[in-house]
């Protein structure tokens, strides 16, 4: 080694200079992997092998380690990743030691231990992630569009599963918007019975089943079949007004009663007045020719009986 560092004067002697993140900050729910990044600098004349360690916070373990190799004035950038980490780990700060040791120097061991270490704090925030899955209009929906009368009452519920490092509540509520309107305002005559739903959730997974049931009033006079979206989002949250995926969002559609459109034909619509009457057009020359005979048979007592008048008189 003598021969490979001499003169001192003239060259720099084995160095690695070490920098790393001060803080890192790790959200569980989107993440349970820390990644932790440092740069290790060869300032030196040699080719440097430097191994790095990194060590959670007591040091009584490493659970990361590398090894790689610098050229004289040069460095390289790693990433320290903290593995060991679950979804239910609590808010905390953790202090995580990453030490670089050079353990060789131009091929040959180094005997001149130089540990360089670097302090990086990982804070582990407070979370809660949750999933929505309307599964439907009370309890039977079959994944195709529902559909209603004016001045139904429409109970909708929704299973919602979370995963949290901490015990919180979330309130939910219930949004309608009209389809193809551009807004997301409530539509005038729908009434919001069951505004708001509150969810305790625990640490760990949290199911719930029962806790968020909602009622919706449909107007009882509407003039026209009315078609929208039904969708929960969390208390606060930007209502959406365009109709989100199957199980996000729920599409509705609410028809008017019977009773209330006389025959159901409206003319200048766009629907046909067989459409509207509910007759396809193979059905046409049937209905025609059971009509053309009703007629003959009709024409033909009204003849017979005008004739046996006629015979009576005479």
């Amino acid at each position: 080694m003598a021969g490979i560092i001499s003169p001192v004067s003239a060259q720099i002697l084995p160095e690695v200079i070490l920098e790393c993140d001060d803080e890192i900050e790790i959200n569980l729910g989107e993440d349970t992997v820390g990644r932790i990044d440092c740069v290790a600098e060869n300032p030196s004349s040699y080719q440097e092998k430097i191994d790095i360690e990194a060590w959670e916070y007591s040091r009584e373990y490493v659970f990361w380690s590398d090894s790689f190799t610098i050229e004289a004035g040069e460095s390289v950038n790693f990433e320290v990743i903290i593995g060991w980490l679950d979804k239910e780990a609590k808010p905390a700060e953790y202090v995580v030691n990453i030490t670089a040791t050079i353990s060789q120097v131009a091929g040959a061991p180094y005997p001149q231990v130089q540990e360089i270490t670097e302090e990086v704090i990982v804070v582990i925030i407070e979370y809660s992630s949750c999933e929505i899955d309307m599964s439907g209009f009370g309890g039977y929906w079959t994944g195709s569009d529902e559909k209603f009368v004016s001045g139904d009452e429409i109970s909708i519920w929704a299973v919602i599963d979370c995963w949290s490092n901490v015990e919180v509540e979330v309130s939910y509520q219930i949004h309608l918007f009209e389809k193809n309107m551009g807004s997301s305002s409530w539509p005038s005559g729908f009434q919001n019975i069951d505004d708001v739903c509150s969810v305790e959730i625990d640490i760990g997974k949290t199911t719930t089943k029962d806790d968020c049931d909602f009622k919706i009033g449909t107007p009882t006079d509407l003039e026209k079949v009315w078609e929208g979206c039904i969708v929960i989002i969390e208390k606060g949250d930007v209502r959406p007004n365009i109709c989100p995926e199957y199980p996000v969002g729920l599409v509705l559609k609410v028809e008017i009663l019977q009773e209330e459109r006389g025959l159901g034909i409206e003319f200048g619509g766009n629907e046909s007045v067989l459409e509207q009457l509910g007759i396809t057009e193979e059905q046409v020359p049937v209905i025609a020719g059971s009509i053309g005979i009703l007629i003959l048979i009709i024409g033909g007592f009204v003849y017979y009986r005008k004739k046996g008048q006629e015979y009576e008189y005479e």
